[in-house]
């Protein structure tokens, strides 16, 4: 199993190449950034690692066709993969906080990412491309200069039918806060399709999105991951309901909108929440502790290894270089 990371999109170019190169000689597959609403354009600030680095992949997520067309998707990653020389990917979802802020409507979401990828896997692998969709149509795209391989592409999926729609449409599944148990139903749930459709399941990915707060100090550690607790999976039934009352759910629901407040105010609790709940998110949704118990949180992850995850994504908030450092020397030779 590999690991990635995701770095955080308000960095600027200068620190995230800095980190990226760091994550590279530590052996990291992948830098990640985010396509947030207040952060920079991920594409463009990863441009100068793609052009410095050698080895490590570069990967803007989560993009989606609510807010950039296909076709500026496709044209964008083709030219990052130029500067990267082949080692670009994405993860092309069904949108955010962005779509959100902009008003637009979560019509047909899984129609609006099948069409993404298959326009954008179109673009990198088949030229002359025409495509003629329900949502999206392109004709004749014949680019000359693209000669490095084509960027490997994921499909942000957790539920059923985006589950089945990326089996057959997406390179690998990207899924996001998933235990055990839930990886497994998903793993499982995608090589059942493949079999009904006859696709070889073979270079097929399994990634996981999960958050680290692995600090020197353990009380930071569990701040910041309560603090951010928010960007987790609390709205999701399904996942809340494997650790959690239906009784303590509705108090989670309750406050959401306080719980999201606790990140920008830096706190970690929420008045009429109890702290055990909050710990309790911390325990089932994150990777929290102090280094100390770093054998703890590499047992976790061989469990994902076991079940056919090919590679964690995780999230480094503060404290990134010890974050890698960590990864590098302590968890990487123990995973794979």
């Amino acid at each position: 199993m590999d690991i990635d990371i995701v770095l955080d999109s308000h960095l600027p170019q200068d620190r995230l190449t800095e980190l990226g190169l760091l994550a590279e000689r530590y052996g990291i597959r992948t830098i990640w950034n985010a396509s947030y609403l207040d952060g920079r354009d991920p594409l463009t600030n990863m441009s100068e690692l793609a052009r410095r680095s050698s080895s490590i992949r570069v990967a803007p997520m989560a993009l989606n066709a609510y807010e950039m067309h296909p076709f500026r998707i496709g044209m964008a990653l083709l030219t990052l993969n130029e500067i990267a020389g082949g080692r670009a990917q994405t993860m092309l979802g069904g949108g955010g906080e962005v779509v959100m802020a902009l008003g637009i409507p979560f019509e047909k979401r899984v129609r609006y990412v099948r069409e993404c990828l298959e326009i954008v896997k179109g673009m990198c692998t088949n030229r002359p491309f025409s495509y003629e969709g329900e949502l999206f149509s392109i004709s004749g795209y014949d680019p000359q200069w693209v000669t490095a391989p084509p960027p490997f592409i994921y499909a942000g999926a957790n539920r059923p039918q985006m589950l089945r729609m990326a089996a057959k449409s997406a390179d690998g599944i990207f899924m996001s806060d998933l235990s055990p148990t839930l990886s497994k139903a998903a793993i499982d749930a995608v090589h059942d399709r493949m079999t009904e459709i006859d696709r070889n399941p073979t270079g097929f990915r399994f990634n996981n999105f999960m958050a680290w707060y692995v600090y020197d100090d353990p009380v930071e550690a569990r701040h910041e991951a309560k603090r951010w607790i928010g960007f987790r999976a609390l709205f999701r039934e399904y996942m809340m309901s494997e650790f959690m009352s239906a009784d303590d759910f509705a108090i989670i629901l309750d406050h959401i909108p306080q719980i999201y407040a606790m990140a920008p105010k830096n706190e970690s609790s929420v008045e009429g929440v109890p702290d055990r709940l909050l710990d309790l998110c911390v325990d089932k949704l994150t990777l929290t502790g102090g280094v100390n118990e770093i054998d703890r949180i590499i047992e976790h992850l061989l469990e994902f290894k076991a079940l056919g995850v090919t590679e964690v994504c995780l999230e480094l908030k503060n404290h990134q270089k010890h974050g890698i450092r960590l990864l590098g020397e302590r968890v990487l030779p123990a995973i794979r």
